[in-house]
Order: C-alpha cells, then sequence, then structure tokens
C-alpha cells in the first residue's frame, strides 16, 4: 500500500515540477515582450533594420579598407538612408525624410559620441594650457612652465636627432608651446612694468 502511496506522490511531485517549469517558461516569455515592447517603444524597428543591413555592407566595406571600420559604418549608414529614401520613393507619394534621418541619427550619434567628446576633452584643455602658459598669475608658475616646456622641447629635438624632418610636426608643437611660455613671461614683466608706473604717479602726485 506505501509502495502505492509513493508511486502517486512522485507523480503529483513531477506534475508540480511540470506546473513550476510551465510557470518560469511563461514568466519569461512575459518578461522578453515586455522588454522588446519597451525597446521598440525607445527604439523604432527602423533602426534595428538599419543596424542589421549596415553590418552587413561594414563587412564589405571593412574587406576594401580594414583600417577605418569607423568611417566604413558611417558610408555604410548613409549609403543605406540614400537607397532607403530612393526604395520609398518609388513605392510611395510621400517620403519621409525625417524618419529615416533619425533613424540613421540613433546610429551616427553612439557612433561617433566618444570621438566628439575625446576631440572637445583634448581642445578645452588645450585652450587651458594655452591660457596659463600666455597668462599666468604668479612668476614662480611662469618660470616653472617655461622651464619644463624648455626641458620638453630639448628631449624631443636630442630624440629626433636623426629623423628631424620625419617629426616636424611634433618639434614645431613644442616650440609654439615654448613660445607660449616666453610670452606669458613677457605679459608679466608688462604687468610690473605698468605696475611700478602707476606706483610712480601716485607718489609723484603725493609729492605735488
Amino acid at each position: 500500500m506505501s509502495a502505492i502511496t509513493d508511486f502517486f506522490q512522485k507523480i503529483q511531485n513531477q506534475i508540480v515540477e511540470i506546473q513550476t517549469t510551465i510557470n518560469q517558461i511563461k514568466t519569461s516569455w512575459e518578461n522578453f515582450q515586455k522588454f522588446w515592447d519597451l525597446f521598440f517603444t525607445l527604439v523604432p524597428w527602423e533602426v534595428l533594420l538599419l543596424l542589421i543591413f549596415s553590418v552587413i555592407l561594414l563587412s564589405i566595406f571593412n574587406s576594401i579598407s580594414p583600417s577605418t571600420p569607423k568611417a566604413n559604418l558611417t558610408g555604410a549608414v548613409i549609403f543605406l538612408g540614400f537607397l532607403w529614401i530612393y526604395f520609398w520613393g518609388l513605392f510611395s507619394n510621400e517620403v519621409s525624410y525625417v524618419k529615416v534621418v533619425i533613424a540613421s541619427l540613433y546610429i551616427l550619434v553612439p557612433l561617433h559620441a566618444i570621438g566628439v567628446g575625446q576631440f572637445l576633452y583634448k581642445w578645452v584643455q588645450k585652450m587651458y594650457w594655452k591660457k596659463r602658459r600666455i597668462l599666468p598669475k604668479q612668476w614662480d608658475s611662469a618660470l616653472h612652465q617655461i622651464a619644463l616646456d624648455y626641458h620638453n622641447f630639448m628631449g624631443k629635438a636630442h630624440g629626433f636627432h636623426a629623423s628631424i624632418q620625419e617629426n616636424r610636426e611634433t618639434i614645431e608643437k613644442e616650440i609654439e608651446q615654448l613660445e607660449q611660455s616666453l610670452q606669458g613671461i613677457k605679459s608679466l614683466l608688462t604687468q610690473k612694468k605698468s605696475l611700478d608706473s602707476n606706483v610712480e604717479k601716485i607718489d609723484t602726485n603725493g609729492n605735488v
């Protein structure tokens, strides 16, 4: 009798496990559907198709020019965008250029966002150091900067002694920075001269 009871208990346990598995699959499927519903709410389905075809076309472009993958993907997106507009115009009287542009920007903006950010960062950094060299606030910092730039220039000049023409741009950049530091020294001397002149005028007026 106990054997029969154990048999039916096992069957019941297996049924419970099957029901649990079915419920888990059902929950996973519902979550999957919710994810894609949210995804296509944020990203139009045209973007996904454009990305898929762009990657296919990218593999062809990379075989021609493997050293420029970012430019290749940009060219693929632009080419497919024009192709999309062309075929859309063949089968429809109204072509939504805005939709094509937006779909392309979904791919192009993230693709170039890092590069643009790095470019802006380097530009801001360059402007900051240029201003710091040309318009130093203290004499000690100006002397330290000109000594540092001179040391860097001499190091690069000696290091590229055997290949000056090949590294001409690097050496010219170091010379430019050194000239800016010298300009900063001159600006401090001019400020000091102007300050001394003002003091002399005040003394003269006071004596009068």
